[in-house]
């Protein structure tokens, strides 16, 4: 009867000692899966940061940098209003030339909706605007950027700093 007793109790450790290492392997797994999604998060951030600013850095042509930028200040406090998309379409045409202008207002809304703020798009394009804008036309970019803006209503303390920083990457003083 003892003999039994012994080999029960050996296999009641066997058991139990089973059931333990097992519970062990699930959580070393859902650990290992908790830090493989956190890795692939964090990638897919790093990813998603690059991508966003290769659309910024791809534009070349100073125009559309400007529209881009207009429609960033323009939507600092959410998406532009009416008002605000028809001064930028006629500063499009009246200021910058551009004939055809919903293409690239569709671009820029695109290209902010993908990297929101305006401070760094101004830091990615100051080079594009300095290097290819005399200072009259720096101006006449800065007043369409406030005209737009203004055309929302009351411009906000976001789109003021915005606009200032937009002023100081482009070397105006005033």
């Amino acid at each position: 009867m003892h003999i039994l007793l012994g080999v029960l109790g050996i296999l009641g450790a066997i058991g139990y000692y089973w059931f333990v290492i097992r519970n062990a392997s699930d959580a070393v797994g859902e650990i290992a899966n908790a830090a493989g999604k956190a890795r692939g998060a964090y990638r897919r951030n790093q990813f998603r940061k690059k991508a966003d600013a290769s659309t910024i850095n791809a534009i070349d042509d100073p125009r559309l940098a400007a529209v881009v930028m207009a429609v960033a200040v323009a939507s600092c406090e959410g998406d532009m209003s009416a008002e605000q998309d028809a001064v930028l379409r006629e500063a499009m045409t009246d200021i910058l030339g551009i004939d055809e202008p919903v293409e690239d207002l569709t671009f820029a809304k695109w290209a902010v909706r993908e990297n929101t703020d305006p401070n760094n798009i101004s830091m990615r394009l100051s080079r594009l605007w300095t290097g290819s804008l005399d200072m009259s036309e720096r101006l006449q970019f800065v007043d369409m950027v406030t005209r737009v803006a203004q055309a929302g209503g009351e411009v906000s303390h976001v789109q003021t700093e915005a606009i200032g920083r937009l002023k100081t990457r482009l070397a105006i003083n005033v």
